[in-house]
């Protein structure tokens, strides 16, 4: 039985190899199985095996290994934070919010306003050219207006970080025209943003503006750390953020949305509530993803402070705001992918209390 061996991982040749070195260094012996003889550099599909006596002590060295690749990426703290606006309070807000968060974290910002040119109704023209020049003219009195704005807009930032005494924080600006959640999404791709900060408004704006639609749409597709500050957040420095409230589902999301969390925050003094909420807390499957969880914290991240509730109801909503109130929350962080989560979460009148009618910044991970 001692003897039999098993497959513990199948990989390519050369992180096969690296996967062999490390256990071999570890005490466990492994062999590999599937190599190409004549070539084996450019093997793929390379079976990783191991006696099943050392089944046990190989998972948790693998175990171990990846916690520690996750701490390692996330001790990177951000470099860039690219920060949506379209001129209203809510953008101001959210553009010193980032200005305060690059200034702790040594990044780089890029204010970014996306322009739309709708297609207007005009009285019908027989000369096609005539057409065209009203389009022109419309398009580029636009784009003017846009520009002027934004360059106000920067310039006005740049007298708050004066103000403020914050003299390191790099401030560019770019200006696009198309639909607000397109633009935001390209300039991402290639600006490559460590987090996208935007601000978000309460009902009765129009749906071309930054909403929580655009919101949601931007954090779908750029699988980016989304900072999102509400309309009523009150916020007077990054530096009164002191507790932080990660919203956990006991998934393989957490693993990545932490260490995305950690990056974000790092910079700060700061005690992470990690709470789930459910209707079974006494679950031994509950209990058991909470201690896997636990056991993350201590390898990534030993010095946090991190409290760790499940707690009992039927009222998310409720739980949620309760925790926010009791707990002085400063900034809430969760990841938008089970749909047994999102359903019950960004259903439209949970999005309008955690988002539209909250006063705390509400950060997005979408995996």
């Amino acid at each position: 039985m001692d003897d039999k061996l098993i497959d513990i991982a199948i990989e390519s040749y050369s992180k096969a190899v690296v996967l062999k070195t490390y256990l071999e260094a570890n005490g466990v012996d492994c062999f590999l199985k599937n190599v190409n003889v004549l070539q084996g550099a450019v093997s793929e599909g390379v079976k990783v095996q191991i006696r099943e006596a050392d089944a046990n002590k190989a998972l948790q060295l693998l175990t171990y290994k990846h916690h520690s690749d996750e701490a390692k990426k996330a001790s990177q703290q951000l470099r860039k934070i690219l920060v949506p606006i379209d001129f209203s309070v809510p953008s101001q807000n959210a553009a010193r919010f980032a200005v305060m968060l690059a200034a702790k974290s040594g990044s780089e910002i890029k204010l970014l306003h996306v322009f739309n040119s709708p297609v207007v109704d005009m009285i019908p023209f027989t000369d096609v050219a005539s057409i065209q020049i009203d389009f022109d003219m419309n398009y580029n009195l636009l784009r003017q207006s846009a520009k002027e704005k934004l360059t106000k807009f920067y310039n006005d930032l740049v007298a708050f970080t004066a103000e403020m005494g914050i003299d390191n924080v790099p401030i560019g600006y770019t200006l696009r025209e198309g639909y607000a959640a397109y633009g935001i999404v390209e300039v991402s791709q290639k600006y490559k943003p460590g987090i996208i900060v935007m601000g978000t408004k309460g009902e009765g704006y129009s749906s071309t503006e930054l909403v929580g639609r655009v919101a949601s749409e931007v954090s779908a597709d750029t699988k980016l750390p989304l900072l999102v500050i509400p309309e009523k957040a009150v916020l007077r420095g990054v530096d009164e953020v002191k507790n932080v409230l990660y919203v956990t589902n006991f998934d393989e999301s957490d693993y990545v949305s932490i260490r995305k969390l950690l990056r974000v925050v790092a910079p700060f003094s700061i005690k992470l509530h990690c709470v789930h909420v459910s209707d079974k807390p006494d679950s031994p499957v509950i209990k058991a993803q909470s201690e896997s969880l636990k056991d993350y914290f201590r390898i990534i991240s030993p010095a946090m402070d991190v409290d760790f509730s499940v707690i009992s109801s039927h009222d998310m909503v409720g739980a949620f705001q309760k925790i926010i109130k009791d707990r002085g929350i400063n900034l809430v962080a969760l990841t938008t992918l089970k749909r047994s989560l999102i359903f019950k979460l960004f259903n439209p009148s949970l999005s309008k209390k955690m988002l539209y009618q909250s006063d705390v910044p509400v950060l997005l991970f979408h995996e």
